[in-house]
């Protein structure tokens, strides 16, 4: 399955190649040729293919963080690309380069920027391209991502930075999140800043200790409002 949301010059695909409703994407600029992949957990080959069928050459490969489903095929479609892989420095990912809060990356006439936004991870990373935001598995569509012991490293408190952090952008930045996990009737597979900041539980919170009293009740939560 592939989302296009391209414009005239921007390559903007959210793609669908197994796992856990998992999305990677691919962005380029189609002057230049030159092209970007975002969180490649499955099928190396079959990523590399989508970017020949848009005459795209991946330069760089951009991991949110470090969990299999994400990252597992970095290494080979660096192999198949010659790319350079790229990571939080507090994630495990082999053989990537040290991400930056702020690093830019050029794609022709386009800049896709690095946000540091760690909780889920420690080294978890959001990439912010022409008003598109892959919130990897900070920011869901009206769900956001797990903390705890199942969750080595991560922090209920970073979290909630992170959420303050990227709610900052304008309203209108899209939402593209590593994960189809939307709860609700039929399907949402990006939304919006604005969109979250409004319909979000976790987000309409009034603080950090009822953030953290509805992580430690989502079970509840669910049953109770329907959400799937």
């Amino acid at each position: 399955m592939i989302n296009d949301h391209s414009s005239a010059s921007l390559v903007f695909l959210q793609i669908h190649l197994g796992g856990d409703r998992n999305f990677c994407y691919l962005i380029g600029d189609r002057d230049s040729g030159q092209a970007v992949a975002v969180d490649p957990g499955f099928d190396a080959a079959g990523f590399q293919g989508i970017a020949v069928e848009n005459e795209l050459n991946i330069t760089s490969i951009l991991i949110t963080h470090e969990h299999g489903d994400h990252m597992e095929q970095a290494g080979p479609l660096a192999q198949l690309t010659g790319a350079t892989i790229y990571a939080g420095a507090a994630d495990k990912v082999a053989g990537a380069s040290q991400l930056t809060d702020g690093q830019e990356f050029s794609l022709g006439g386009h800049t896709l920027k690095a946000l540091a936004t760690p909780g889920h991870s420690p080294g978890h990373f959001c990439f912010l391209c022409q008003g598109r935001l892959i919130t990897g598995d900070l920011l869901f569509c009206g769900k956001i991502g797990g903390t705890g012991s199942y969750f080595p490293g991560s922090s209920a408190e970073q979290q909630y930075a992170s959420l303050d952090k990227i709610m900052q952008l304008p309203e209108e930045t899209f939402v593209f999140p590593g994960h189809d996990y939307y709860g609700g009737e039929g399907t949402m597979p990006h939304s919006s800043i604005g969109h979250e900041k409004t319909h979000n539980p976790f987000l309409t919170t009034e603080n950090y200790e009822a953030f953290c009293y509805l992580k430690d009740n989502w079970a509840a939560y669910k049953e109770e409002h329907g959400v799937r």
